[in-house]
């Protein structure tokens, strides 16, 4: 019993330590695309553009090492969506990053995939709190 409440409340802890950096990663990134991705007058480079592949590929080492058992969980599946939709938003941001062509358009879809990772995080805290 004390070994599952420790597994239970580590879960928890680590979730919600994942969630908070895919979520601050998400508004940094989001961030740089409202300012054409250039910082300091000198444009973002792709070697800069690591932070936030490193941070899709510590969510998605947690996601899997919690799968086994949390997978059907609520909070599993929440953190999946939010896994999924933080994958989607550094692909696009990182092509309308490459493209210098991008319209005004795209910003605002990479806008609106922004709120869906907001909107996924803020699940996965209700899941977690639901437990």
């Amino acid at each position: 019993m004390l070994l599952a409440a420790c597994y239970s409340s580590s879960y928890r802890r680590e979730t919600l330590a994942s969630v908070a950096l895919v979520e601050s990663l998400s508004d940094k990134l989001t961030d740089y695309c409202r300012v054409d991705f250039i910082v300091d007058r000198h444009p973002l480079s792709s070697e800069e553009m690591g932070e936030f592949y490193y941070g899709l590929k510590k969510a998605l080492a947690f996601q899997s090492m919690s799968a086994s058992g949390h997978a059907s969980d609520a909070s599993g599946k929440a953190f999946a969506q939010l896994v999924d939709a933080y994958e989607t938003l550094v692909r696009d941001a990182d092509q309308y990053r490459l493209n210098p062509s991008h319209t005004k358009e795209q910003l605002d879809a990479l806008m609106r995939e922004h709120e869906i990772v907001k909107q996924r995080a803020e699940e996965v805290r209700e899941a977690l709190a639901q437990t």
